[in-house]
């Protein structure tokens, strides 16, 4: 069998490869990827090992509790942060699209609301993303002026919606499944090609 110190090589270079193909999947993903359905059976035969560890029945490896500057844990809790942030942001931008058409289907020159102006002021004083939104969310409805207070509820409903019917599920996990797969056959295949060659 192998010696200890090449499975410790070999646990070394996996878990390398597995790092970058994660870092990867912040890349574009080529529009002829889109829509395709994963295959989730293929993908469950990749199995990076503890390393250290020879027991298939283990846990392919431990997700460190300090990922996180923040101490978020697990990153699942992470990503619904961010995913709730992300919506919020799409609800406070269709408000104000719907503000900037409002009485202006006849006109060349907008006129924008009073409500989006007190909301445009409100975003320039407290950038989405600065505070958690919940707190960004409060701060909106508790505020003194009355344009504010309704744009928020409106933000509020208008996130609901989105979230619960209009957000696509199925790309979201097809587009970051896709995009870290094209990445793990790319890396993979270089690193071979480098190997074989020495």
């Amino acid at each position: 069998g192998k010696s200890a110190t090449d499975r410790h090589t070999t646990a070394s270079n996996m878990a390398c490869l597995t790092a970058a193909a994660v870092a990867c999947g912040h890349s574009r993903v080529s529009p002829g990827t889109r829509g395709r359905p994963i295959d989730h059976g293929r993908r469950a035969a990749r199995i990076v090992r503890a390393a250290g560890s020879e027991d298939m029945n283990a846990p392919p490896f431990v997700v460190p509790r300090d990922c996180f500057q923040d101490k978020t844990y697990p990153p699942e809790l992470k990503a619904a942060k961010q995913l709730k942030l992300l919506v919020t942001m799409v609800a406070v931008r269709v408000v104000l699209a719907q503000e900037e058409g409002f009485g202006n289907e006849c006109h060349d020159d907008p006129s924008y609301t009073e409500l989006h102006d007190d909301l445009t002021t409100f975003l320039s004083q407290n950038p989405l993303g600065k505070l958690w939104d919940g707190e960004w969310l409060e701060k909106l409805i508790r505020h003194p002026k009355l344009n504010c207070r309704l744009a928020a509820v409106r933000i509020i409903e208008v996130r609901d919606v989105y979230l619960s019917k209009e957000f696509d599920w199925g790309q979201y996990k097809s587009e970051a499944f896709d995009d870290m797969d094209e990445c793990y056959k790319r890396l993979m295949s270089e690193h071979m090609e480098r190997s074989m060659l020495g």
